[in-house]
């Protein structure tokens, strides 16, 4: 039983590198998926950000199929849906049919993110749990720091090749069918009116609303940097997939160092004054890299921001299990992902028009302004925030 409970912690740790890779993979390539599609920049972004809309939206459904049914259904389903969904970038060759791909690589996000958690948070109690999200965060960061280089290696001898690197999630979704066998299928006593009472719960827990607010800002920020870090790097002479991999591998090393610590953190620090710091520290890199001279800078400046994140990240993954009931964590861990993912989505839509009349550099001068309005909105509730 032992060997299959740390079987089951290495499967989930390796899914969460699922979760970070899913755009992280392919940012390396953007410029030559724009190229070699023959589309605009804006275009090309939206192929690394599509599946985080239908991951958002199917996210609001998995939730609830989580909570009624169990979570090792949805998980190893939403493995095998990756691999195939993800690898289809292999084969094709035209804009839409790899949008309608992504879409479904959101959706099987959708039930791997969502199930990760719950499965977490229910098998695991106080320090013990905090340390488990940072591995878990640590994981993610470790996706982040093996696939860009391997995608932007393979993507210097054809930008279809990274896509291989999804077909992972077939193997581990084989290796998941034996290790979830111990997950026994939930029976929760769900109230009938489930809308008045997960509305009942949001109102009389209203630091979900800052839980939520620094997934969305927190994920829009990250992919900031994964969309437009390589257009700035185009002003300095870096073209190189490989190269540009990079700066997205420093990010995720030290969000991985972070993460790797968490537990130690948080056994020091209030959940409240954990997430201050981070949103202060992605106000200031994002400003840093708005005035970068070098690249020496800005992959120092990408560095630093990976901090906020190994911070942020395994913060609201914790922090909610301790403000909804059991009951109710299938859904409200789904809805982390909802606004998480939608971060992702929306960054390059919203950033597009400073993109288009502002210039580059300026993306990130109006990201460190978000950073520090979103401060000053989160202020009262992080001093109020005792756990």
């Amino acid at each position: 039983m032992q060997n299959k409970n740390s079987l089951l912690l290495f499967l989930l740790l390796a899914s969460a590198t699922l979760t970070v890779m899913s755009g992280a993979i392919i940012s390396p390539v953007q410029n030559l998926i724009r190229d070699g599609l023959r589309i605009d920049a804006a275009y090309a972004g939206s192929i690394i950000t599509t599946h985080g809309l239908s991951m958002a939206v199917f996210s609001l459904i998995m939730g609830s199929i989580v909570d009624r049914k169990g979570v090792r259904l949805p998980f190893i389903s939403g493995l095998f849906l990756f691999g195939l969904a993800g690898g289809a970038g292999l084969v094709i060759n035209s804009y839409w049919p790899l949008i309608v791909s992504r879409v479904i690589l959101g959706v099987a996000l959708s039930g791997i993110f969502t199930c990760i958690n719950v499965i977490i948070l229910n098998s695991y109690e106080g320090k013990k749990r905090d340390k488990i999200m940072g591995w878990r965060g640590s994981a993610q960061s470790l996706g982040g720091i093996l696939w860009p280089p391997v995608g932007g290696l393979l993507g210097d001898l054809s930008w279809h090749f990274p896509f291989a690197i999804y077909l992972l999630g077939i193997p581990l979704g084989i290796a998941s069918l034996s290790a979830t066998g111990s997950i026994s299928r939930k029976s929760s006593n769900i109230p009938s009116d489930q809308k008045s009472s997960i509305f009942s719960i949001v109102k009389h827990n209203p630091v979900l609303f800052i839980i939520f607010g620094l997934m969305f800002f927190s994920s829009f920020q990250l992919y900031a940097v994964v969309i437009y870090i390589p257009q700035l790097l185009e002003l300095f002479g870096v073209s190189s997939s490989l190269e540009i991999s990079t700066y997205i591998t420093s990010m995720a090393t030290a969000a991985g160092i972070i993460s790797l610590l968490y537990g130690k953190i948080r056994g020091r620090f209030s959940y409240g004054a954990i997430s201050a710091a981070g949103v202060i520290i992605w106000a200031a890199v994002f400003f840093i890299i708005s005035r970068a001279e070098s690249k020496l800078t800005i992959i120092a400046a990408v560095f630093f921001l990976g901090t906020s994140q190994g911070l942020i990240m395994p913060t609201v993954m914790a922090w909610i299990g301790e403000v909804v009931p059991e009951s109710f964590r299938g859904r409200f861990s789904s809805y982390l992902g909802t606004f998480g993912f939608m971060g992702q989505f929306l960054s390059p839509l919203l950033l597009a028009p400073v993109l288009i009349h502002l210039g580059i550099r300026n993306v990130f001068t109006v990201s460190s302004l978000l950073g520090v309005l979103w401060f000053i909105i989160l202020l009262p509730g992080l001093i109020k925030a005792h756990k």
